[in-house]
């Protein structure tokens, strides 16, 4: 059988037949505006097109051919990103308490103050790398917080670490509650057994996968799973995310995600062998240079690691990680993050042995430089501090960030990337977390939910 791809063939059809557009978008379709040729793609819900709000032909079979491969009960594509499956998941549980790993992306930060939810925090492991959540700790805040309707997790992080995801499940069913996951980075474990466990064989009941993060995809390409044996039913997951999809979906980016996943079904095994491969030699090559080394890296809780994500210490350069990041940028080379030490890149299918050596050549020019202290990890989150309901506070002041100690924090705060909230809306403001989002500025990270050197706070004191 060849690769299935029933929305670019629906796509390809229509755009075939068209001979003039009386109907949206503006564009009609032609090609002499910007663009391109794109834009003979950019179609409209026309007959043959399905809709994405209430799919039924083409859009639909793709979403079951991906559930059916992945092992999923169902799957609903989305082009507004994992934001929107997020929001949708997190709905569900409106004006309840869940529990969260410390440092949830800024998506479930906002979502935990858009619906209301009450959350608790896991305890922050300090370290150098962003931590994943332990089983343990989840069991405990179980226990201690029998009300929970949910657990949400993060899997794997940003750095690619894997927490036991299928242990969490476990202990999560055993109290009755379901576990949500941002898997926002994990949608290439399904097509390689070199790679993490997937989320759809974990136990986890629904996911939210960016195809556009690790597979060939266009950015905002995502879709929200449920799993086989979900606790929650398949049709209000799609009710809710329903109503945080746009109603002028991009004919183009669902396109691109029927595109993805045929390509995955096809030659992702193969491929992401051959990318793993590429990877491993990369590895053993930058443990050669001077000054540069990928560590091994050992942290509480973490079970597995994408091989894809690769993380090299540079910190006996002398430099630090943000301006080898800076200095491969001259060069016309696109690292994913820096912090103080480490500079953090992602592989994928997309990537050739070319970029390999081009990017070893890179980094031999990198100067070395006499060393400085890392003084400062955005990873070291200080503990989740109270959480105050803001549903009737509507007066706000900008407060300068040292004097902000005691205040209840207006919008979600924290470092990008990974854009992990050290600050919820609604949190009050320690001196420690204070502290933490100066040292962040003053070490030359971006810093969201801030301006300069002030941040908005409600005028009602906690």
């Amino acid at each position: 059988m060849g690769r299935q791809t029933p929305i670019m063939d629906a796509l390809g059809a229509i755009c075939a037949n068209t001979r003039a557009r009386f109907c949206m978008p503006g564009h009609k379709g032609d090609t002499g505006f910007f663009c391109g040729d794109v834009l003979a793609l950019d179609i409209t819900e026309v007959p043959g097109a399905d809709n994405l709000l209430f799919p039924s032909g083409a859009i639909l079979e793709s979403e079951r051919l991906h559930a059916q491969f992945i092992g999923a009960r169902s799957v609903h594509y989305t082009t507004c990103g994992s934001t929107a499956g997020i929001f949708a998941m997190l709905s569900l549980f409106g004006g309840k308490k869940v529990i969260f790993p410390r440092g949830i992306h800024l998506s479930a930060a906002n979502a935990v103050s858009l619906f209301g939810i009450t959350p608790v925090m896991l305890d922050p492991v300090p370290g150098d790398y962003p931590q994943v959540a332990n089983a343990r700790d989840v069991k405990t805040a179980l226990l201690k917080n029998k009300d929970a309707a949910a657990v949400f997790i993060t899997y794997p992080n940003y750095f690619g670490f894997c927490c036991d995801i299928e242990e969490i499940a476990r202990i999560t069913h055993r109290h009755g509650i379901p576990l949500l996951v941002d898997a926002a980075h994990a949608a290439h474990f399904a097509y390689s057994s070199l790679l993490p466990l997937a989320p759809s064989q974990s136990g986890a009941d629904v996911w939210t996968e960016s195809a556009h993060k690790t597979l060939p995809a266009m950015t905002q390409c995502a879709c929200v799973c449920v799993g086989a044996d979900s606790l929650i039913e398949s049709e209000r997951v799609k009710r809710a995310l329903t109503q945080f999809q746009t109603t002028s979906p991009s004919y183009p980016l669902l396109a691109s995600l029927d595109y993805a996943h045929a390509y995955m079904r096809d030659k992702g095994e193969q491929e992401l062998f051959r990318v793993i491969n590429l990877v491993k030699r990369f590895e053993e090559t930058v443990d050669s240079l001077p000054g540069f080394c990928c560590p091994e890296i050992a942290c509480e809780g973490v079970i597995g690691r994408d091989r894809l994500k690769v993380i090299i210490d540079v910190s006996a350069t002398g430099q630090t990680g943000i301006s080898v990041r800076n200095a491969l940028l001259k060069q016309g080379i696109y690292a994913e993050a820096a912090d103080l030490k480490n500079i953090l890149l992602m592989f994928s299918p997309g990537n050739t042995a070319a970029q390999f050596e081009m990017l070893l050549g890179a980094l031999k020019k990198i100067e070395k430089v006499p060393g400085r202290g890392v003084y400062f990890s955005p990873y070291s989150m200080p503990p989740a501090s109270r959480y105050v309901s803001t549903g009737r506070l509507d007066k706000y002041q900008k407060v300068k960030i040292e004097q902000a100690a005691g205040c209840i924090c207006a919008s979600a705060a924290g470092v990008f990337p990974p854009s992990e909230a050290v600050l919820l809306r609604g949190q009050v403001i320690t001196r420690e977390t204070a502290q933490y989002i100066s040292e962040a500025v003053r070490n030359g990270f971006e810093v969201f939910g801030i301006e300069g050197d002030s941040i908005t706070v409600f005028r009602d004191k906690a």
